[in-house]
């Protein structure tokens, strides 16, 4: 089979893992990471061979700029305590924990191997992450840190897997030489995502056409991760910049005409790439299995059973230890953050699915060392490590939705009314301007009394607040408000059977194809405004 019937497998693949997750409820990570593993025992199943520097490139830059885009910067940078402690400090950690794991049940693999595998597995992935946290009613501050922590932390461990792979390859190391590249990488990385992005979104109101629009916003988060890349800087870093800054400028620059067809595509592109994604991870293990012959099967499950256990408990450790420990050692920083409830931490602590970035940098594994003799344990290190990718995005991907239905999870009150305010505020306001071109003589009075019409009934289904809340969780789920709902389903029988007799006209050749695709669009959009359970009406 060549590689492009391969990929259009791999595309038909994703579609049917992806109706199945969605018909079982389970998070589709998940779902594809399964159907990839039993994709790879079929006997004599095709293969498609990516480069691991490919893998990176193809997939990283445009699931990361989606990511940072929906991340909040003000969540971001209010969280940025803990975000850095868990992707500076518990990567580090992780790391460290795996070495000596490794070095003291394989002597022969050594310290420095073991340090090259924790350094592979140590950051959770965003993809992962964003993918499976988004689909939960968690509190909004545990998604802050988790998607903040997610974003920056593969900065800290492609740093210290670069420099362990030189040091084992070449059999030098320098410390100072690794600091100061971390240093250059992340700040020279946060710089050129910033200016490169701000430019970006000074230009884009110049180029005037939606499907050029659309493109040039694929290839700006593709540009930034080679440039950096080019430029010995952290190319993740890098795109995680950029996404914040458009994420940040887009309101004032982007306009409704581009984002509709816009999110649109994006939705399609990323679910295609997330689904290879995690379908490819699955795969590899049983290709992968086929190369430890030369290593005991009881020897192998007892390793990967260790490996595991140590990377989701020295997670779990350290997330108590500084998620309480900051705060008794710290007054001030207890006083202005007080202790957070354990089960909050505990989401937090079991939170830590590995992805592409894990499966990227061990598949990157030279094959041999500078004097020319194979790469020790190679295969075994690639075998652990997909295994770790694939134990913590089934099993706890799994178990999180049941720890967080089952745990009382805490939420922060001042957050709850958050949409509702910004809603009523922005429909004051609208009242206010509407207000004052009723005392003009130049003004449509039909027209005008539609819109204050429309204004006055946004304004009754938002009530006052606290009594008729628009949002019953921090999540915002603004169509659980029992006006909207008797509205949605209003609506929803209203363009049925509107709909309906366009489609009728249509079919009986009393209108053309291009007036039938004109109106329905109209229809699309207004309807794309209501929902009801779940569905567009």
């Amino acid at each position: 089979m060549d590689t492009p019937e391969i990929i259009l497998s791999l595309i038909l693949v994703v579609c049917v893992l992806g109706i199945a997750a969605q018909r079982i409820h389970m998070s589709a990570p998940i779902v594809f990471t399964l159907g990839g593993i039993l994709i790879g025992l079929i006997p004599n199943i095709p293969m498609m061979t990516i480069p691991p520097e490919w893998m990176l490139l193809i997939f990283l830059p445009p699931l990361l700029m989606e990511a940072a885009y929906f991340t909040s910067l003000r969540d971001f940078r209010n969280n940025i305590r803990p975000i850095l402690q868990l992707a500076l400090g518990l990567v580090i950690a992780t790391t460290l924990a795996i070495a000596f794991a490794i070095w003291f049940m394989m002597p022969e693999v050594g310290f420095a191997l073991g340090f090259i595998l924790g350094a592979i597995v140590s950051p959770p992935d965003a993809i992962a992450a964003t993918s499976i946290i988004k689909q939960m009613n968690v509190p909004k501050r545990v998604s802050a840190i988790l998607e903040g922590e997610s974003l920056v932390n593969d900065a800290t461990g492609l740093v210290l897997y670069g420099f362990a792979v030189t040091a084992v390859v070449t059999g030098t190391f320098s410390m100072p030489l690794a600091i100061s590249q971390f240093v250059w990488m992340v700040t020279s990385g946060i710089c050129l995502g910033v200016v490169l992005a701000w430019i970006y979104m000074k230009l884009f109101p110049r180029i005037q056409d939606t499907a050029s629009e659309i493109i040039s916003t694929f290839l700006v988060p593709y540009g930034i991760f080679i440039f950096a890349q080019s430029m010995e800087s952290s190319g993740v870093i890098a795109v995680v910049a950029a996404g914040l800054t458009v994420g940040w400028l887009q309101p004032r620059v982007f306009t409704a005409q581009f984002r509709i067809p816009a999110e649109s595509v994006w939705k399609i592109v990323t679910f295609v790439l997330n689904g290879i994604v995690f379908v490819l991870i699955g795969m590899q293990l049983p290709v992968i299995w086929h190369n430890l012959s030369g290593y005991n099967t009881q020897d192998l499950v007892l390793y990967s059973i260790i490996i595991c256990l140590v990377t989701v408990g020295v997670r779990i450790i350290y997330v108590y230890i500084v998620g309480y420990g900051t705060r008794f050692l710290f007054p001030s920083v207890r006083k202005r953050d007080p202790y957070p409830a354990w089960q909050n931490v505990f989401i937090v602590s079991w939170t830590g699915m590995r992805g592409v970035v894990s499966l990227a940098t061990a598949l990157a594994l030279p094959l041999t060392l500078a004097n020319g003799e194979a790469f020790p344990h190679r295969d075994l290190i690639i075998f652990l490590s997909i295994v770790v990718i694939i134990f913590t995005l089934v099993v706890q991907g799994l178990t999180l939705p049941w720890f967080v239905q089952k745990l009382k999870l805490t939420y922060n009150p001042n957050l709850l009314f958050e949409e509702w305010n910004a809603r009523k505020n922005a429909a004051l306001e609208a009242m206010r301007i509407l207000e004052g071109l009723t005392r003009r003589d130049d003004v449509h009075k039909p027209a005008l009394n539609r819109i204050i019409s429309h204004y006055e009934d946004r304004l009754e289904s938002l009530g006052d607040g606290p009594n008729t809340p628009l949002v019953n969780s921090e999540a915002g789920h603004s169509h659980h408000h029992p006006i909207l709902q008797a509205e949605n389903r209003i609506w929803d029988e209203v363009l049925k059977a509107e709909r309906a007799t366009i489609l009728k006209l249509r079919h009986t050749f009393q209108i053309s194809d291009d007036v039938m695709h004109d109106i329905i669009r109209e229809m699309d959009l207004l309807s794309n405004r209501f929902t009801w359970n779940g569905n567009k009406g």
